[in-house]
């Protein structure tokens, strides 16, 4: 029960680095997320590692699209009063500071 309550209150991390992080670092993260177990054990995903700035501000433009069209139009209210406090928005500034953006794919 305690390790359920633990859990229960963890939330996502909304402070972003623009520290340099060794390429090395990525390569070994995402080595041990592929190799996360699934029903079948064949590791259905994929992911990219995105270091170019100019990609990294076309993901940015693309995703403050859609979670703009989510926060206006899509999101229940019960949610958008959840995230109230937590100050989130469609901006999101990170997806150009961060080194690095890994970008997943599920092909399952």
């Amino acid at each position: 029960m305690a390790f359920y309550n633990e859990m229960r209150q963890r939330r996502t991390v909304r402070d972003f680095s623009d520290r340099a992080v060794p390429r090395e670092v990525i390569e070994n993260a995402l080595r041990a997320a592929g190799t996360a177990p699934n029903g079948a054990n064949l590791q259905p995903w994929h992911f990219v590692v995105v270091s170019n700035p100019s990609i990294q501000q076309q993901i940015r433009a693309a995703a403050e699209e859609e979670e703009r069209a989510f926060y206006s139009s899509r999101a229940p209210q019960e949610w958008l009063n959840a995230l109230a406090p937590l100050g989130t928005d469609a901006q999101k500034p990170f997806l150009e500071i961060a080194p690095y953006l890994i970008v997943g794919n599920y092909s399952g």
